[in-house]
């Protein structure tokens, strides 16, 4: 790898070539019918690249147009260095990969090398695959068709594949068999496994070793940094210099990922799992089935009484309550039963690794069991519970992920560059400096980049003269003719996003059959669908919540409208949002303006950049919500959008589309 010489000379130099890349007249305005330059991409370049090479760290704010994957892939290639690229999803991996590395490569780069990393879940694992099919059981099993495509897919993997589940196009998300033949953390034999050299995760991390780039996602870099630090391996090959895309959704990843899960299947897995094992080896099960039966009971017990204790509780998701006399009897004995299992397994006489596995298992289980029910609460976790699928599953999460990353990153990988399109709220970084753990000696290099886009004359933003509050009973009612005269201006073509499942279907409802439009649903078909629906349809509306406040790209007039009912707080009571409040209240601080308005403005601004994507769209924002105008935090959220402005009147918004 190249490092930097002293003196400025080479940043002076790097510059000319970034200019010479991505400037007017450069090689990508060259590749590129239409290009169109934009200044912002060529800083964003410069700065990216500076960082890398001088090992600080950078938050950089790219609006939506700037170009900013290009800027980073640019800056990434030529510093020579390995470096690591985060994205939030994996679909933004893919398209990292399978699209925009492609392009640099045949235009600009043609030698740079890239690896696309993805978690071991995604991996079928030899040794469980082979045990899995060797169970008699699977005899009169109900997903017969799916194990037939799999076991297909398997034999043809094995000689020319790579072990990734996404080469069977077929396979259902929740497919039943996959759960039980892919890798995992827990039963990975490391070393001692005897299909190691044929392992598929450990060739994946070897395409990362001779690569330049490689690119991972939020779930992966958390999982690699926990790994890193327990001195048991790497997830990620080592890397210089590190850029996570969609900075914005950094924290809620490594909150779940740092985090512990426990749940009953959990239990009944680990005690299936230890029967099986015990009975591969010719281990007479006897002397253990007092103690899988007494872990199999009590773990049974321990939720049946949590969900009595949390009968009467509303919402899917609550903070756990005080455990009771009797609750935490029956606690402490399923801790020290999986104490003994694990104790009674270390004493095994030559035991195969299959069982040696099950040892940090059942200690980690007990670990993970005690911490979320300890009975004083631990002010760095939020302990809590969820019902999903029927079944409640346990979780304690990081209070504050920011101290982590200190000890888990900067410490090891100074050069880190932060980037999105919303990291800023009310002109400044202080909000997501203070969540990622960015407000501590030495700063970071801060930059806002400006907007390609003209605002001033591609939008307008609309709030209405008079609504009911957010909260009370009308609100709903309210909505439906405010949004049917926005519609009409606007010959349909929006996105109408809600902050609840509640509201959207209310107002769904109410406009059904009202407006001349074709009214499409969140929940009714499939997202990819439903999008494609509504670039299709003439006039399209599109009523829906969170999960398209993002991700989203719809250019041109099919979408000229976006309607947000209301400021998107998040609720209060959310276990882990209340446990942040209550930590900002005892230090002192305000959590309202330092975290939860904060929070709103980055998802208003989401939300929002759904409209304008190119030079030439133009079209409508509307906030529903009158509180922008009329409460003094409204100021914020309206010093952090764009220059857009502002009417009262919905005639406007016909006057605005008639120019």
């Amino acid at each position: 790898m190249r490092e930097a010489e002293p003196g400025n000379e080479w940043k002076m130099d790097y510059e000319r070539k970034i200019k010479e890349i991505l400037g007017p007249g450069g090689t990508v305005s060259r590749s590129i019918p239409g290009y169109e330059h934009r200044h912002q991409q060529v800083r964003m370049a410069v700065e990216v690249f500076n960082a890398i090479m001088s090992g600080d760290r950078l938050i950089i704010e790219a609006p939506t147009g700037t170009g900013k994957t290009l800027a980073y892939l640019v800056a990434a290639a030529l510093s020579r260095k390995r470096v690591a690229i985060s994205t939030g999803t994996k679909n933004l991996q893919e398209q990292l990969f399978f699209k925009d590395i492609p392009f640099v490569r045949k235009n600009v780069f043609p030698k740079l090398k890239a690896a696309l990393l993805k978690g071991r879940g995604n991996f079928v694992c030899h040794t469980r695959f082979i045990s899995y099919m060797r169970q008699p059981r699977l005899e009169g099993f109900g997903h017969n068709d799916s194990l037939k495509e799999i076991t297909e897919w398997y034999r043809k993997t094995v000689e020319h594949g790579r072990g990734d589940r996404a080469e069977m196009k077929t396979l259902p998300d929740d497919d039943p068999v996959w759960p039980e033949i892919c890798s995992t953390m827990e039963t990975c034999l490391g070393k001692k496994c005897s299909k190691r050299e044929d392992c598929f995760v450990l060739k994946m991390r070897a395409r990362g070793v001779q690569s330049d780039l490689m690119i991972v996602n939020h779930h992966l870099l958390a999982s690699d940094l926990t790994v890193k630090e327990s001195g048991f391996g790497e997830v990620i090959p080592r890397y210089d210099a590190l850029i996570v895309d969609e900075a914005h959704g950094l924290e809620e990843a490594l909150t779940q990922h740092f985090g512990f899960h426990f749940s009953r299947f959990r239990i009944l897995r680990l005690v299936r799992d230890a029967k099986s094992q015990l009975a591969e080896m010719g281990e007479k099960a006897d002397k253990f089935q007092k103690t899988l039966n007494a872990i199999e009971i009590d773990g049974r017990r321990v939720f049946e009484g949590l969900e009595g204790l949390l009968a009467n509780v509303q919402g899917q998701r609550v903070l756990l309550p005080r455990l009771d006399l009797q609750l935490g009897e029956l606690r402490d004995g399923l801790s020290k039963s999986l104490e003994t299992l694990g104790a009674m397994l270390s004493n095994l006489p030559k035991a195969p690794e299959e069982v040696r596995s099950l040892i940090p298992r059942a200690e980690l289980a007990r670990v993970e069991l005690d911490t979320i029910l300890a009975d004083e609460r631990n002010d760095d976790y939020a302990c809590w519970a969820e019902r999903r699928d029927r079944a409640l599953i346990l979780h304690a999460s990081p209070v504050e992920v920011g101290p982590m990353l200190r000890s888990k990153l900067y410490e090891k990988v100074p050069a880190t560059v932060f980037t999105s399109a919303t990291l800023s709220s009310g002109g400044n970084f202080d909000y997501s400096k203070s969540r990622l753990g960015l407000d501590d000696d030495p700063p970071p290099t801060e930059t806002i980049l400006d907007s390609p886009f003209d605002y001033s004359s591609q939008t307008m933003l609309y709030v209405p003269r008079s609504m009911p509050e957010p909260n009370s009973p009308g609100f709903a009612d309210a909505l439906a003719p405010v949004l049917e005269k926005i519609l009409g201006h606007t010959r349909g073509r929006a996105f109408i996003l809600f902050t609840s499942y509640r509201n959207m279907q209310a107002v769904h409802d109410r406009m059904q059959g009202r407006v001349p439009y074709p009214l499409l649903i969140q929940g009714s078909r499939p997202r990819t669908r439903l999008l494609q629906e509504f670039k299709d349809l003439d006039g399209a509306v599109l009523f829906a919540t969170s999960s398209f406040w993002e991700g989203v790209d719809v250019q041109g007039e099919a979408l000229s409208c976006v309607a947000v009912d209301k400021l998107p707080f998040a609720p209060p009571d959310d276990p882990i949002l209340s446990s942040r409040i209550q930590r900002i209240r005892n230090s002192g601080g305000s959590p309202f303006f330092s975290l939860q308005v904060p929070m709103a403005v980055i998802a208003l601004k989401q939300g929002l950049g759904r409209l304008i994507r190119t030079r030439s769209d133009r079209g409508v924002l509307c906030v529903l919500d009158t509180r922008i105008l009329t409460k003094r935090y409204g100021k914020i959220f309206l010093k952090s959008l764009y220059s857009s402005p502002l009417s009262r009147r919905t005639h406007d918004i016909e006057r605005f589309f008639e120019q």
